[in-house]
């Protein structure tokens, strides 16, 4: 597991990650992209190039996947984000009302990513949680509604 650091201190007894994912690469990569281009650019015109390169690839390479990642376990979805300082998001199956996926034209296009929204009962806003920027996002739908009814049934 990738992330196992941040999932041994949220687990329980007999809880067990059955599905991990975070912001995706080829997200990351066209991020690194641009900062790269205009680091080189700045670098021509005797500017901070190289400072400004750096700071894309450690935030599109460091960063994104460390601050936002994403699990299902046998029982529950959790959402760790930030680095320094973090919050941890856990949504238990039987409250997940709704699960929205939305493919924005450019996320879609330039990034081959998506976004996708859970919503749980009791919550007065539109989408208590929102994972953007995932790889296959219809995929990592139906892998949640496969854990989801496989560990609560069809409900």
């Amino acid at each position: 597991m990738k992330y196992e650091d941040i999932w041994q201190k949220t687990l329980s007894k007999d809880e067990k990650v059955e599905f991990e994912f975070s912001v995706g690469k080829h997200y990351r990569q066209v991020g690194l992209i641009i900062f790269g281009v205009f680091g080189l650019l700045f670098l021509l015109a005797g500017g901070f190039g190289v400072f400004i390169f750096l700071i894309g690839l450690f935030y599109y390479g460091f960063y994104l996947p460390k601050a936002n990642a994403y699990a299902f376990t046998n029982k529950r979805v959790l959402i760790h984000r930030g680095w320094l300082s973090t919050r941890m998001v856990a949504i238990d199956y039987p409250k997940i009302t709704d699960i929205h996926v939305s493919e924005p034209f450019f996320d879609k296009g330039l990034y081959h990513t998506g976004n996708i929204a859970i919503n749980t009962a009791g919550t007065n806003t539109l989408y208590e949680v929102v994972l953007r920027h995932v790889e296959q996002p219809y995929e990592i739908k139906k892998k949640l509604d496969e854990l989801k009814d496989k560990t609560y049934g069809k409900e």
